[in-house]
């Protein structure tokens, strides 16, 4: 399967993740109250609410806040890429404190510095964690990963 290939599949998991209906599976948030409290601490520093909204609808923005190459890979039955400019997918989902999972889990954890997303279904070879780190006052993602096996 093509890089090119996995991102409808993605595209689709997180939407039925994201399905909104009265079951909710178990999943672990350890976050502050809101996203836009991030980096609110640190003099200067732009705000990841605001950071969050731009780089999931802005392409140009995007590409310019990951400073490839980047950790993390796509993985897929055929094949194992690490991510360059040439080969990356445009994200469109913003990172979320409240996700509705009924089909897979999810994970936030935050700090002033740090976001690590992870969605995932257990046993089942699917998991994208993405990585974003404050550096010099300005929100970049340094890791990507998008395992479907």
């Amino acid at each position: 399967m093509k890089p090119y290939q996995v991102l409808p599949l993605f595209v689709s998991v997180l939407f039925a993740c994201n399905r909104s209906d009265n079951k909710k599976s178990p999943m672990a948030i350890q976050a502050p109250p809101t996203i836009a409290a991030l980096s609110n601490n640190i003099p200067g520093a732009e705000s990841f609410d605001s950071f969050n909204t731009k780089f999931h609808t802005d392409s140009s923005f995007q590409l310019s806040r990951i400073p490839f190459p980047i950790d993390g890979q796509c993985v897929n039955d055929v094949e194992n890429t690490h991510w360059s400019k040439k080969n990356w997918e445009f994200l469109k989902t913003p990172v979320a404190l409240d996700t509705d999972t009924t089909e897979c889990r999810h994970s936030l954890v935050m700090n002033d510095s740090m976001v690590t997303e992870k969605f995932w279904i257990d046993q089942s070879g699917f998991k994208v964690e993405r990585r974003f780190k404050l550096k010099s006052g300005k929100w970049f993602l340094v890791y990507y990963d998008d395992i479907n096996m």
